[in-house]
């Protein structure tokens, strides 16, 4: 597969190099809907609250926990990170156009999301014995905004094995990549478009 970012300007622009852009855009559009979690068109420090309360409920987790306060503060970290980057004008929001135009910077927040992605795989590995099951999974995504048919096909891509349980540090990578990658051939990708398109 042909591996084109947004943020490559000096590649001609040939039919599939235009697909594979299109497709990297649509990834962000999704990652911004994600995070919006109000959907009022921008991103500030309640979405992510609400998100990290969100996935807590769902797992059955408290806030006073250890996860819940990794989980917490792994939000609160990921979004200073991107107001940080992204915040052009400064007024302590995120709009989709800020978003867009930044999003292939390197200095995306990458500690954050790594903080945020390492705190979500150990939520979800419910029994500490470092994997991720396939139902703690999709309870996860949903909770999160995730339509549960494509993250199933996700899981099924991260679980090399086949035993139905994915290494949490496996798990952790892939959020990482879903969020600062612009690659169209990661297994998150599949939360673009519907598994059997």
């Amino acid at each position: 597969m042909l591996l084109i970012t947004i943020s490559d300007p000096g590649v001609p622009m040939n039919h599939e190099s235009a697909q594979v852009e299109s497709g990297a855009h649509e990834r962000l559009l999704l990652r911004f809907r994600i995070l919006d979690s109000d959907g009022n068109g921008y991103l500030d420090e309640t979405d992510f609250d609400r998100l990290a309360t969100k996935v807590l409920s769902a797992l059955g987790e408290p806030r006073e926990s250890a996860k819940g306060q990794a989980v917490l503060n792994g939000h609160h970290r990921f979004w200073a990170g991107l107001r940080a980057s992204l915040d052009a004008d400064g007024d302590g929001r995120i709009s989709l156009a800020e978003y867009l135009a930044r999003l292939g910077d390197p200095g995306e927040a990458a500690q954050a999301v790594t903080d945020y992605a390492t705190s979500m795989a150990a939520l979800v590995d419910r029994d500490d014995d470092g994997y991720v099951e396939r139902d703690d999974f999709l309870t996860c995504m949903t909770a999160s905004g995730f339509p549960e048919a494509n993250s199933a096909a996700v899981f099924e891509e991260l679980d090399e094995s086949g035993d139905g349980r994915i290494p949490v540090g496996h798990w952790a990578a892939a959020i990482v990549d879903w969020y600062r990658s612009e690659r169209t051939d990661i297994p998150g990708h599949i939360l673009v478009t519907p598994p059997d398109a």
